[in-house]
Formats: structure tokens, sequence, C-alpha cells
């Protein structure tokens, strides 16, 4: 009888054991299918933004959405909900924005765990953007724009080197993540095609309506749509949802000025300042403050007021238009009702058989194998590289280049 009895404890003790180890299994299940979700759904938020920000700089996308999902428990984090901080990054001695203090892996003297300053963004988006700028400007992280967009291995594998994070395994959970969602398959995308389509035709019209495509991107850390032909603000408006009165508010203008193919509309508030290393415009034949604040997107009042000028005014041509600092002084201005950028002094000469612009002669020290490249809206060290079959290196070695960053109307010397 006590052997039965006994028999019938252990029974009982490897039927609970089993209970409890399906339960645990069913939970690990349970927990891994949700994640993926929360995953799936993370990923589908933010890959558009994922890849504007690659088109920007030559991040690659899957690692950009791969560091999210890694750094934020797919935007489920404390960090992440808190303070938009999607990546981790921490304040540093030169961080002059909002902050969030959070424990993570900094102690005290006494080796007490204390909470890390983190910094705070007013909403993801922005802090996509700073990510995007934390790499391109830190010098250690210089090395990673050699890679190809569409090698996510070695960018990975140079996150790690790099000291990004202090996981020894931080390089393969990523490489995890991007195989097991093929992140991967973003590295081939570009900027987002945003398609409009109505949902009936024109009354009256026995054709259904054409399907437009317009290409979004980024330009001064603002969303901006890229003009197609024919456009007006009356139908981006509608296209895109966005009131008529914000639209021309965002844009500085109103209903009645044309747009051209090529024209940037911006979709949210340009910003106060140019936020990348170009101090300031040498103004041109056919520049003027409206087209500069277009360009480098900065408010139009703001360009004025860093610059000392009455709003109206327009500089005279060669003249300095400061984009991050306020001026000393204000530039000399073009005569009212002169020309475009025609300076105050010298009046524009007539040109009635004007010859079409040519680029400028070589300089005499370049070698006859070095041209010009002028960097445009979405260029970047990578994507000019490979159109003139150059390496990233070569081509900072050439124009003595110590970072990633470039503006747009830079001139870089490259090989023919």
């Amino acid at each position: 009888m006590a052997y039965s009895l006994d028999n019938e404890e252990a029974n009982r003790k490897d039927m609970k054991k089993k209970i409890i180890g399906t339960g645990i299994l069913l939970c690990f299940i349970m927990n891994s299918y949700a994640q993926g979700g929360d995953r799936k759904a993370y990923i589908e938020t933010y890959r558009d933004l994922a890849v504007q920000e690659m088109d920007r700089s030559g991040i690659p996308a899957s690692i950009k959405l791969a560091q999210g999902i890694l750094e934020s428990g797919a935007g489920a984090s404390t960090l992440s909900k808190k303070a938009n901080n999607h990546f981790g990054i921490k304040c540093g001695s030169k961080w002059t924005g909002d902050t969030y203090y959070h424990k993570d892996d900094d102690y005290d003297r006494q080796g007490n765990l204390i909470k890390s300053c983190f910094r705070k963004y007013k909403s993801v988006r922005e802090s996509y953007i700073a990510h995007t700028d934390f790499l391109m400007r830190g010098q250690r992280y210089a090395f990673l724009f050699n890679y190809p967009k569409t090698d996510y291995k070695n960018w990975a594998k140079g996150l790690k080197k790099a000291g990004y994070a202090t996981n020894p395994r931080y390089a393969d959970l990523l490489i995890n993540i991007i195989k097991d969602y093929e992140l991967h398959k973003f590295d081939k995308m570009t900027s987002e095609i945003l398609v409009y389509q109505p949902e009936t035709p024109t009354p009256g019209s026995t054709q259904p309506e054409k399907i437009t495509e317009r290409r979004q991107t980024i330009n001064n850390q603002a969303k901006v749509i890229v003009v197609a032909q024919g456009d007006t603000y009356a139908q981006l408006s509608e296209i895109f949802n966005i009131p008529m009165k914000r639209l021309l508010k965002y844009n500085d203008l109103t209903a009645e000025q044309p747009l051209q193919s090529g024209d940037f509309v911006y979709t949210q508030p340009k910003r106060k300042k140019y936020r990348y290393k170009k101090d300031f415009h040498i103004v041109k034949t056919d520049d003027n403050m409206y087209t500069l604040s277009q360009k480098y997107g900065i408010k139009l009042k703001h360009i004025y007021k860093r610059n000392r000028m009455q709003q109206g005014t327009e500089p005279a041509l060669g003249e300095r238009i400061y984009l991050r600092k306020k001026a000393k002084h204000a530039p000399n201005l073009r005569a009212i009702g002169s020309t475009p950028a025609a300076p105050v002094t010298v009046p524009k000469p007539s040109r009635p058989n004007k010859p079409p612009t040519q680029r400028p002669p070589l300089p005499d020290d370049l070698p006859a194998s070095t041209q010009i490249h002028i960097v445009q809206s979405g260029d970047t060290l990578y994507a000019i590289a490979q159109k003139y079959s150059m390496t990233v290196n070569e081509l900072k070695q050439l124009n003595g280049l110590t970072s990633n960053i470039i503006s747009i109307g830079q001139e870089l010397k490259v090989k023919r």
C-alpha cells in the first residue's frame, strides 16, 4: 500500500510538472506571437519614414527599422512612449533639447544603478531624423557609409564595432530581425511614391480619373511633395487632404503663386533655421528670398530676420544669406523693381542673345579626369559615388571631407 501511495504521489507530481511546462510553453508561444504582431505593425507604420531617411543618408532602411524595433521594443518601451525616443540615444554633453531620465546602464561611484539622461523628441519622426543625424555626424560611425545600403550585415556588425550598444550579440540580433521580417527588401526602395485615385469619376465624364503620383521626401527635416507638371495648390490640397489655408501657410504664399515641375511643396511647417552644416548661401542670378526659403526649408520670416532684412527686400548678387546663425549686418540690397538679384550699384546689362548657361571651367589644378558635381536635393555621398563609379572614401579624399554631410548647391570634385 505504501508503494502504491508513493507511486500515486509521484504521478501527481509528474502531471503537475507537465501542466506547468505546457503553460510556460503556451505563454512563450503567445508572447512570441504577440511580439511578432507588434513588430509587423511597427514595420508597417514606420517603413516609409525609414526609406526616406535612407534616401537622405544612405543608412539602410532595414537597419533603421531593426534598430527601432530592438531599441524601442517595437514602440512599446517606456522610453519610446514617454520620450518618442526609438533608438535609445542618450543626451550627451552637447544636447540642449528636452530630456527624459530613465534607468538603463549608468552607475554611481558606489555601484548603484542611477537614472540615465535620454533625449526627448516631439514626435517619432523627429526621433528617426535625429538618429540619422547622430550617425552621420558621429566620427566613429563614418566608416559605415563606405558600405552599400544593401549590405545590412556589415552595417549591423559595424554598429556593434563602433560601440552603439554594449550587448555582445547586438549585430546578431539586428541581422535576425532583418531576416525574420525580410526588412532587406526595403533597402532596394526609393522615397515613398504617394498615389491618388479618386473614388468616383468627374461628373459627366465617360473616362475614369487618371491616377496621379507624387514623390514625397524630406528637406531640412520637413516633409515635402515634389511637384508634378500642371499641379496647383488646390489640387494638392484635395489630393493630400490638407486644408488649403494650412498648405499655403506652410509654403509662405498665396494660391495665385504658380507651381513648376520639381518645386517643393511643404506638407508640414518649415524650420526656423537650416539644420545641416552649411552656414550661408551666396546669392546667384535667379535667387530671391522666397526661393531660398523653399530651397533650404526655412520659414520666410525667419530667413529675413536671421539676415537683418525687412520683408519684401531682396539681396544683391554675390551677397551672403545666412542659414544657421544671425548675420552681423544686413546684406547689400538690390534696387526695388530691378531684375532678380541685380546689385544696387551696378545695373544689369541687357543681353538679347544670352547663350545657354554653361558650367564654369575646371580650375587649372584639377586633373583632366576630374569634373564637378553640384549637390542636388536627395543626393548622398553614397549615391554620388555610385554615379561616378567611385567609393565613398575616394570621393571624401578628393574633396577633403571629414564627415558624410553634404549640402544642396555644394560643389564636389568627381572622376569622369
